[in-house]
Parts: structure tokens; C-alpha cells; sequence
């Protein structure tokens, strides 16, 4: 009886850890989406030049790529997650600094670049 209750006990344990592992990493995942699409909107309105967008892109790039790699075995360890984290504010603070410089553009420049179509790889 205490066996069967053991292994109860250690499977939903388990089922809570790898949950919650795969839901942080859901976690970037969409604050990445939103991101994006903050950098767009910049674009789109002229508050964002094309030099600070392609940074903001290669920047967005290196974060998908750090993600992966930490989640290539599988699992974000608090390290990992705590990085991930710092970085990704890092980001949000340069893209609120880009929209609110006084660099503006008058015009529409994106044309058919394909901004609008980078997307979580």
C-alpha cells in the first residue's frame, strides 16, 4: 500500500515539474510575440528606423537562439530561466527606448522586407 502511494505521489510530481518546465518556456514564447509585434507597430508608424529595427530583429534572433539551446536537454533550469528572463527585459526596455526617441521616420520604409513576417523558429 505505502509502494502504490509512493509511486502515485512520485509520478504527479513529476507531472508538475515537467509542466511547469514547458510552461515557462511558453512563457518566452509569447512574451517574444509580443515584442514583435511592438517592434511592428514602431515600424509601421515611423517611431522605429530601419537601423533600430534590424538591431531589435538580430536582438529578438540571439534570444530565440539562447532558448533554444537551454532547451535542448529538455528542461529550463532556474539559471537558464533567470537569464532568459534579464535579457528579455533588456529587450522590452530598448524597444520602449526606440519608440521614444526623437529618430522618426516620415514615411512608411518596410515595404516588402518581410518585418512583418519574422516569426518564432
Amino acid at each position: 500500500m505505502k509502494k502504490q502511494s509512493i509511486i502515485i505521489a512520485s509520478i504527479f510530481i513529476a507531472g508538475l515539474l515537467f509542466f511547469s518546465q514547458t510552461a515557462s518556456a511558453g512563457y518566452f514564447k509569447e512574451r517574444h510575440q509580443k515584442q514583435k509585434y511592438r517592434i511592428q507597430h514602431g515600424i509601421a508608424t515611423g517611431q522605429i528606423t530601419p537601423r533600430e529595427a534590424k538591431k531589435l530583429f538580430r536582438n529578438q534572433q540571439k534570444i530565440r537562439q539562447l532558448r533554444r539551446h537551454y532547451l535542448s536537454d529538455g528542461e529550463l533550469s532556474r539559471r537558464e530561466r533567470k537569464i532568459l528572463e534579464k535579457r528579455v527585459d533588456q529587450r522590452s526596455k530598448h524597444i520602449y527606448r526606440y519608440k521614444h526617441n526623437s529618430h522618426q521616420v516620415k514615411a512608411p520604409w518596410y515595404g516588402n522586407h518581410g518585418f512583418f513576417f519574422y516569426g518564432w523558429r
